[in-house]
């Protein structure tokens, strides 16, 4: 019994790991579409390397990406773009380059885009992880969507990465069965697994049940559509948003109570009523990480500040 037990969970396993979505990474190693499409097989989707700003200043442009970058757009196949990261090279100038090429070929809502952080360049722990933070941040800011972060796992346990945990993971273990990879701190998930890097191409599955998935999760969010939110609010309104496109709106009601009311990625839900008890003027809010956020606002009562935390995008307040 133990053992059909046993191989019972292996074969769930497998089918689970099977239904992830398959992918491959290619840079100028694997030639233009036309070399490894074949070698590719079945893909949902793929990562290209674009850039690389080299420490003795060399401005690396992969000369088969604008190739690979448009074949997977005729072919309907989800896209990442990816840079290999320098951290002895000034943050803002690695993002630039990066970007100044990407735009060049053109980014689309659907897009992904990634750091590949694999190497220190003789900095500390404590440097790399500073540097890649500043990296990510940047992306967020220009290219308004949540980078990925490809690292492998040492890297990742020797403190390379511990800022970096409210990005999605792509993580390079080999050792691992397909779909079932080691997740290093500070992650609690994956959303990318690098299993195969033996033969002429690198393979990958993605962690989503759809390519749509895929891509609502890793591109642009799409924006609220302007519209009639509804409410009684009678004084100013606070607003945050966050890197997957939530967002939570906050004001003071007829009724003396903040209200809020939160925009989920698709619809907006209804005002609720949010302080604990009633209040002064119009409420504070700010937003930070996975979900992470405060509400400020003036009680009546005692006149004290009240602070209120969500770590769930604003869908409850404590």
């Amino acid at each position: 019994m133990v053992a059909l037990m046993l191989s019972l969970l292996r074969r769930l396993n497998f089918l689970a790991a099977r239904k992830k979505l398959a992918g491959v990474d290619v840079s100028s190693f694997q030639g233009p579409p036309s070399v490894w499409r074949t070698k590719a097989g079945r893909i949902v989707w793929a990562a290209v390397k674009l850039t690389e700003l080299e420490p003795n200043g060399t401005r690396y442009v992969n000369p088969d990406a604008a190739a690979d970058w448009h074949w997977l757009d005729r072919a309907n196949k989800g896209r990442l773009a990816y840079m290999f990261g320098h951290p002895s090279v000034s943050a803002t100038d690695t993002v630039d380059f990066f970007v100044s090429e990407l735009t060049k070929l053109g980014l689309k809502r659907t897009d992904g885009v990634v750091l590949d952080l694999e190497v220190t360049d003789g900095r500390t722990p404590t440097d790399v992880d500073n540097w890649a933070a500043a990296v990510m941040a940047d992306l967020v800011k220009r290219l308004h969507r949540r980078p990925v972060l490809y690292t492998f796992l040492s890297f990742a346990q020797n403190g390379n990465c511990d800022r970096l945990g409210r990005y999605p993971l792509w993580i390079a273990d080999p050792s691992s069965p397909r779909g079932r990879p080691r997740v290093p701190k500070p992650w609690h998930t994956w959303a990318i697994h690098q299993y195969d890097i033996t033969g002429p191409i690198d393979r990958d599955v993605a962690n989503y049940t759809s390519l749509a998935a895929m891509t609502g999760a890793l591109g642009r969010p799409k924006e609220p559509t302007l519209q009639d939110i509804g409410g009684s609010i009678v004084a100013a309104v606070s607003s945050v948003r966050w890197d997957n496109g939530v967002i939570v709106v906050a004001g003071l009601a007829k009724d003396g109570f903040v209200q809020t009311a939160r925009w989920n990625g698709t619809t907006w839900g209804a005002w609720k009523n949010t302080s604990l008890g009633p209040a002064h003027g119009a409420p504070g809010l700010v937003a930070w990480g996975a979900g992470h956020g405060r509400l400020f606002y003036t009680d009546v009562k005692s006149g004290h500040v009240v602070e209120l935390t969500t770590s769930d995008f604003g869908a409850t307040w404590t």
